[in-house]
């Protein structure tokens, strides 16, 4: 981490958001039974600074990828067609109310997800 050390909220946040590349990581390097065992720490409470200390390293890409596991390319559509606004849009948050972390739909429409809880992100009003 760098030399300003994030707060245990943003911690969590940046944990949520992190989680899916690094259980990719950790099952192609065969450490997913101990990242694991942190998620599950974190999920009772325990501290997400520490995992986010332990876990994620400064300068690692943030990896974000479409359903269907592709990078998300800058598609464009045709000319003079315009999409309607898909219904829900909006800014997502933490469902249980423990972190920062905001998010909107992805380009498929889907609703973002809660990684450290597993749960589905809340519409804010």
């Amino acid at each position: 981490m760098t030399s300003e050390e994030p707060t245990e909220s943003e911690a969590l946040a940046i944990w949520c958001a992190r989680l899916p590349g690094l259980r990719e990581q950790a099952r192609r390097t065969g450490v997913g039974e101990r990242l694991d065992r942190d998620v599950a720490r974190v999920q009772e409470g325990g501290s997400a600074l520490r995992a986010v200390r332990k876990w994620v390293r400064d300068g690692d890409p943030e990896v974000v990828r479409a359903w269907s596991g592709r990078d998300v390319l800058g598609l464009v559509g045709f000319p003079g067609v315009t999409r309607p606004t898909p219904v829900g849009t909006g800014t997502y948050v933490c469902p249980r109310e423990r972190c920062d972390r905001t998010a909107g739909r992805d380009a498929q429409g889907h609703v973002p997800v809660c990684h450290a809880f597993g749960a589905a992100m809340r519409p804010t009003a």
